[in-house]
């Protein structure tokens, strides 16, 4: 009877953090699995020469024609304006296409317009049905992910003055500088977006498993780990070549988040599910242990120098303190609502108490807490940023807070896209790219002067992001 209200108590508890906590941030969204005979196509649109005009169109649809001649159609209707588009990238569609090569596309428009001298003026089609074609070869694998950019030139889109044909050049993905790269996780596209981060510009995708949730890479840059939560997976990704190279089975439990040990030996998983964390030896990727924790373990944090990992337990509102040496827990420490996310800054460990709507200081070694600093709603993760700042995510008021810690205050908050999650920060440039779920964006800030330099359009549900230090 015991074991069954315990059950019960724990399944009220998942419905109420399911309510007051981001559903992203612990788990995996209910997704139909595509089959092996299909591949995943994300298309982008760039301008990268500002026109001296205005122009938009409507595509009412687009066709790839396979090797045998046989065309296959694909949902699309979107409205694009030069504006919209220069000097920046959109995505205009995540779709599945038949594995098999290809070697024709088919751009379909239903209007086309031009604005010039505060008049606009409407194009004519370039065929009856609006139908736009281009050689293009390429081949898409089964279960694998492919970008295709399109880069268009408005200026030369428009002949004799009346007719829109319309100046497109397309690509596929193909990475040449290794070493500015972001990836993010997108947990409703199965997928990894990667992020020049010189152009803030998207350059590839890499499939990996369902629903990835938290990411990692090796202190070299050489690997990135991803905690695949709907496929119970944690893939491991060859910056080299960005593809993945083994997958990890985490035995039935669903890993959410990712660390690290400083020598990269060693990889903690949090299993939400299963109030564990997985040990897992990089070298022959297996899990050799498994550390039991409190009730639904999201977050993890190793501290380098005392040899400490840190797991905030967000349904039992604690923090487990694992030694690293002995692989057990050895505190515990209370603290506010819902804990997730957590940063070490200046020699203390900070954490987010998402149902709180604070954050908590806590000396170490002594864990207790010294300090109490409000921040905006549902605070979600922390990041040790520039000029002695904390940054935290406000998951619900879409927002970064930028904490200064020794006086315990928030010096200044920036709107976001919507449901900010993981952040990255790239101290060479001073940006901070911020992961927003529910727009299924990355937005960029200009550290020194707080302004969003601007957003970069990745896959569904994008949760976690992690950068190759240059």
């Amino acid at each position: 009877m015991g074991f069954a209200i315990k059950n019960l108590f724990r399944l009220i508890v998942a419905v109420l953090l399911a309510i007051c906590v981001p559903s992203c941030v612990f788990g995996p969204h209910p997704k139909h699995l595509q089959s092996t005979e299909q591949g995943q196509i994300f298309l982008y649109l760039s301008c990268p020469v500002k026109p001296t005009f205005d122009i938009s169109f409507s595509i009412s649809g687009m066709s790839f024609m396979n090797k045998d001649g046989a065309w296959i159609d694909v949902a699309l209707e979107r409205s694009v304006d030069s504006e919209e588009v220069s000097e920046r990238q959109i995505k205009l569609s995540e779709f599945y296409l038949p594995a098999g090569k290809y070697k024709r596309i088919k751009w379909t428009f239903s209007e086309a317009k031009v604005k010039k001298d505060n008049k606009s003026f409407t194009l004519a089609l370039a065929q009856p049905r609006g139908e736009y074609s281009v050689e293009f070869e390429f081949s898409v694998l089964g279960r694998e992910s492919l970008c295709l950019f399109a880069d268009w030139d408005p200026e030369q889109s428009v002949f004799e003055k009346y007719l829109f044909r319309p100046a497109l050049t397309i690509r596929k993905q193909g990475i040449e500088i290794t070493n500015t790269l972001i990836y993010t996780t997108n947990s409703g596209s199965d997928c990894v977006t990667i992020i020049d981060r010189q152009q803030d510009m998207v350059v590839a995708t890499v499939a990996v498993g369902t629903a990835p949730l938290g990411i990692v890479a090796s202190t070299d840059g050489r690997k990135v780990y991803v905690a695949n939560s709907g496929s119970n997976t944690i893939s491991v990704i060859d910056t080299a070549t960005n593809r993945v190279v083994n997958t990890i089975t985490n035995f039935g439990y669903s890993p959410a988040e990712l660390a690290l040990s400083p020598d990269d030996q060693t990889l903690y998983a949090t299993n939400p599910d299963s109030d564990s964390v997985s040990v897992i030896d990089t070298v022959s990727c297996m899990v050799t242990d498994r550390i039991p924790v409190g009730d639904h373990p999201t977050c993890i944090l190793v501290d380098q120098d005392r040899r400490k990992v840190y797991v905030t337990n967000t349904a039992a509102h604690t923090i487990s303190v694992i030694d690293m040496y002995t692989q057990s827990v050895e505190n515990t420490i209370s603290v506010g609502l819902n804990p997730v996310g957590m940063v070490i800054h200046e020699d203390t460990l900070y954490v987010a108490n998402s149902g709180s709507d604070n954050i908590y200081a806590i000396e170490i070694p002594s864990y207790t807490v010294t300090k109490t600093i409000s921040v905006g709603q549902k605070p979600s993760r922390l990041l040790s940023g520039l000029r002695g700042h904390i940054y935290v995510s406000n998951a619900n008021s879409n927002e970064i807070s930028f904490v200064y810690p020794a006086m315990g205050l928030v010096t200044r908050s920036i709107s976001t896209g919507n449901l900010p999650l993981e952040m990255a920060i790239d101290e060479w440039r001073r940006k901070l790219y911020v992961v927003n779920s529910m727009s299924e964006d990355v937005s960029i800030i200009d550290v020194p002067t707080y302004n969003i330099k601007g957003m970069i359009q990745v896959g569904r549900n994008p949760h976690g992001i992690v950068l190759i230090q240059e």
